[in-house]
């Protein structure tokens, strides 16, 4: 294979976030997976705000809002198995707002989430080969060698060896990518235990739109939650409590019903077909760094924790849109190799604040406290907008240096700073008269240069950057009449002026993975910023 291509171990919705990605970017990947067939069943269906922004720079949004859901409310029940104890938004709908367009959660199946971004990769011309093991690999200075197993069936393997330029493990929480690079995945392994799984229900008398609860973590807990797809009679399950007997309980389709009947005290519910059933052993563990040379690790890889959240697909696939540019920008020769390690540096510390948030409401799940509703409750910063990379070194920002950041908050704290997500602001007037907004113009491909106020028309701020990979615009404010026709937009609504929270002449880098690189006051601090990060 071609030095600059890149393979990726593991097609779970990290590595298939991260060949969307390489793919926009141009670069060639080979995406493998030891497993024979694709993932069935509902686990890890929250999809947050900040993803689905992802979602929208790589093109897949529309499909993954069509087949996705709000979060239901979860109906908890008292003793009797019927009457309701309590009704928990669990992740409430609110009202979008110009700066964040996609505010809500979103439910889909993993199994679903999979199979629409396999879709938009194979418009790309890249598929998924499964079956293919990824066994060991050589790292040399300007190639990796890798060695991998082809499982054809019937106990027939093929090995080969293929050259590569760089492999991402998004591998999972047994990864060979990781175990082979000697990164430490230091945690704990908690008491902890679940059962997660699928399974019909026919004739169900239970209300579609809501997920259902009986008995208590603190002994024992099962759920039921419908897919909620007209005609389906699927619903994605959870057991779990100090008493429950997990092994048990997962062992058989008999052995989880009589286990459900025993815990819910119901018997009107008639079960069909079980789709899948597993047990779940809760470890919370995060490498010591994401990669080594040419070779990386993301999601399940690098970081393992309790479902309590939703936030782990998630983090894996801000992972890869992370790593993806950077990638691209060092393969294509635009930027050198040493930006690859900024990806441990901003990554690091936000899995770390990740960890700390799951543990902190998976405790609350399992306190002893009879009918504990806290555990169920998702506060606002699981939406991840938040999540920023304050004081990385490839970010440029003349703020306070002495402050203390929260990888999982300050972001979203009102100051708009470099390493924050980069806001929306929709009705923007173009020259030709159409109105666009900035996460239309935004690409995963290049850098956003927004130039606002007195920075609009000053030409310096225009030096000769590589097109391919910097796009410059203006930005005028709303009262402005003649700012379309200079080439750059008007903001008739004022939403970029306030959402960029822009005072004078300002120069705000987006990045291509939609973080602000830098705010900067003149081409100086333009031209300081794109040093670090261009050849």
């Amino acid at each position: 294979m071609a030095l600059d291509t890149v393979l990726i171990a593991g097609a779970g919705p990290t590595g298939l976030a991260l060949a969307i990605s390489l793919a926009k970017n141009g670069i060639p990947c080979r995406i493998i997976d030891k497993k024979l067939e694709h993932t069935i069943g509902q686990r890890g269906s929250g999809v947050q705000p900040r993803t689905l922004e992802i979602y929208n720079f790589l093109g897949v949004l529309p499909e993954i809002l069509a087949a996705s859901m709000s979060a239901q409310p979860l109906v908890m029940y008292e003793a009797d198995g019927v009457s309701i104890k309590a009704e928990v938004g669990i992740a409430q709908d609110v009202e979008s707002t110009p700066s964040k367009p996609y505010i809500n959660m979103r439910l889909i199946g993993q199994y679903k989430h999979e199979e629409l971004l396999r879709a938009h990769l194979a418009k790309t011309g890249n598929q998924v080969e499964l079956g293919v093991e990824l066994h060991s690999f050589e790292q040399f200075p300007d190639r990796v060698v890798a060695h991998i197993v082809e499982h054809q069936g019937n106990g027939v393997d093929k090995e080969s060896t293929i050259e590569v330029g760089w492999i991402v493990g998004a591998d999972g929480a047994r990864s060979v990518v990781r175990h082979q690079l000697g990164l430490t995945f230091l945690g704990e392994s908690r008491k902890e235990q679940l059962i997660v799984g699928d399974i019909r229900i026919k004739n169900s008398p239970l209300d579609g739109t809501k997920w259902h609860l009986w008995g208590d973590a603190s002994t024992k807990m099962i759920t039921l939650r419908p897919y909620a797809i007209e005609g389906d009679d699927r619903y994605y399950t959870v057991a779990a409590g100090t008493l429950l007997d997990r092994q048990k309980a997962a062992s058989s389709r008999e052995a989880y019903i009589e286990e459900f009947k025993e815990i819910s005290g119901r018997n009107d519910i008639e079960f069909g077909d079980l789709i899948c059933l597993s047990h779940l052993r809760l470890n919370i563990r995060m490498v010591n760094k994401f990669g080594e040379g040419r070779v990386f690790v993301a999601g399940d890889a690098a970081h393992i924790h309790s479902p309590s959240g939703g936030q782990g697909l998630n983090t894996g696939v801000q992972d890869a849109f992370n790593l993806a540019w950077k990638l691209s920008h060092v393969i294509k020769h635009l930027s050198p190799p040493s930006l690859l390690n900024s990806y441990t540096a901003e990554r690091l510390h936000v899995v770390a604040a990740m960890l700390s948030e799951t543990t902190a409401i998976l405790k609350k799940t399992f306190q002893a406290s009879a009918g504990n509703i806290e555990g169920f409750e998702r506060n606002w910063e699981l939406r991840q907008f938040g999540v920023n990379y304050r004081g990385s070194d490839i970010v440029l920002d003349d703020g306070d240096k002495s402050e203390v950041v929260d990888p999982y908050r300050s972001g979203d704290d009102g100051r708009v700073r470099g390493g924050d997500r980069a806001p929306d602001a929709p009705g923007l007037l173009t020259k030709n008269g159409t109105r666009t907004s900035v996460f239309e113009i935004l690409d995963p491909t290049k850098h956003t240069v927004l130039l606002f106020g007195a920075a609009a028309n000053d030409g310096a701020f225009r030096d000769d950057y590589p097109t391919e990979v910097v796009s410059i615009l203006s930005v005028y404010p709303q009262d402005t009449l003649t700012g379309a026709e200079l080439g750059g937009m008007i903001d008739v609504e004022g939403h970029a002026y306030r959402s960029y929270a822009v005072s004078g002449g300002e120069a705000v880098i987006v990045r291509p993975d939609g973080v602000i690189g830098a705010r900067v006051r003149d081409a100086d601090g333009l031209r300081k910023y794109f040093g670090k990060i261009l050849v």
